[in-house]
């Protein structure tokens, strides 16, 4: 397969992985097919007194050390400086790691406020961390230590 039609499998994949656990908790989930900007899903809570907006980001990737933001490792996704901004307390991001073929995936539920606080702290502190100037480009990456100390993981009841 193609790298581009790899990352698309992947993409589709977290999409209706994270359907499937909306649907299993009482929620309405719509996929909106790329249509809606910045927006995958839309969802409904179960009591239907709130809309969400899901923007739905997956990664196969295994953890990774990454010593400049701390001893842990981490799961990693790619971003671009667009998400530095995106800020409304009715989007969220659901970040999937897909386990592999046949295994549940993990889903981290993160309000857009918090990812754009962060995306944008970690650039600046990885552009300032170089020991020669590198150019600046859109590239960022949202980062979850293995053990979640913040509790996104499986954080669900924030939708409702």
């Amino acid at each position: 397969m193609k790298p581009h039609k790899d990352k698309v499998l992947t993409g589709l994949a977290g999409e209706f992985y994270v359907l499937a656990q909306l649907a299993e908790r009482g929620f309405t989930g719509a996929l909106t097919l790329g249509n809606t900007k910045n927006v995958d899903i839309i969802v409904t809570s179960p009591n239907e007194k709130r809309i969400t907006r899901l923007e739905v980001k997956t990664s196969s990737l295994p953890l990774r050390h990454e010593h400049l933001f701390g001893k842990d490792r981490f799961h990693i996704w790619a971003m671009s400086e667009k998400h530095e901004t995106i800020k409304d307390k009715n989007l969220a991001y659901c970040f999937v790691v897909l386990k592999g073929k046949g295994l549940l995936p993990l889903f981290f539920i993160v309000p857009s406020t918090y990812v754009a606080r962060y995306v944008r702290w970690q650039h600046r502190y990885w552009l300032k961390s170089r020991r020669q100037k590198v150019k600046d480009t859109p590239m960022r990456n949202f980062r979850i230590e293995e053990n979640d100390p913040r509790g996104f993981q499986d954080n669900w009841r924030s939708l409702t």
